[in-house]
């Protein structure tokens, strides 16, 4: 089993679980703050799913390019948990497995000063 994680779209989450190349279940959800409900969510939609984290054998994250935070949050949550399982990692959807995924942006970052 394959676990899918997009979050490319800024408050929007994508998971899904992939068997034999198949998408067996996927599911959508609206978040405000992403890092603080992926976790949580992901543990949600396993459970839902009657999965596992040992039964995992692949992470697959979309790289991007997409939303800088948001993209940022799920190729490091995708990476930190292929390496705790250790099990291979992947762009989606190549699906080669990879040491380690990097996002991938369509801009570079616009960071700034705040503006009083």
């Amino acid at each position: 089993m394959e676990l899918l994680i997009d979050t490319t779209e800024k408050g929007k989450l994508v998971l899904g679980l992939i068997k034999g190349g198949q998408i067996v279940a996927k599911i959508e959800y609206k978040v405000e703050q992403l890092s603080e409900s992926l976790l949580p969510t992901l543990k949600k939609f396993l459970r839902v799913c009657k999965i596992k984290l040992k039964d995992l054998e692949k992470i697959l994250v979309n790289p991007g390019p997409g939303g800088f935070s948001s993209t940022r949050t799920g190729v490091v949550t995708a990476n930190a948990l292929a390496y705790a399982l250790d099990i291979p990692v992947a762009e989606y959807p190549s699906g080669k497995s990879k040491d380690m995924v990097l996002p991938k942006y369509d801009r570079l970052p616009n960071i700034t000063k705040p503006k009083k």
